[in-house]
C-alpha cells in the first residue's frame, strides 16, 4: 500500500517499493546513487518517513574528507 502511495507521488515502481521497505524497517537513511530519486525525495521530504541520500555524499558529510585515522 505505501509503495503505491509513493508511486502516486511520482516514484517509479521499484524505487517506491525500496523506499517503502526502508520506511517499514524504520531505517534512518535510504541510500541510492540515483540522482532522480534523490531529487524527488528532497522535494517530497515532508511526505517521506526516511531520509534519502547518496552514500558518497552522506559519508563525506558525516565522516569528512580528512584523514582522521592517524588521530586515533
Amino acid at each position: 500500500m505505501r509503495g503505491k502511495q509513493l508511486e502516486a507521488l511520482g516514484f517509479k515502481e521499484y524505487d517506491a517499493l525500496h523506499i517503502a521497505c526502508a520506511e517499514s524497517g524504520k531505517a534512518d537513511v535510504f541510500f541510492t546513487a540515483d540522482d532522480a530519486v534523490i531529487r524527488r525525495a528532497k522535494r517530497l521530504q515532508s511526505q517521506l518517513h526516511v531520509q534519502v541520500e547518496n552514500p558518497h555524499t552522506w559519508l563525506q558529510e558525516h565522516i569528512g574528507t580528512g584523514d582522521n585515522y592517524h588521530d586515533r
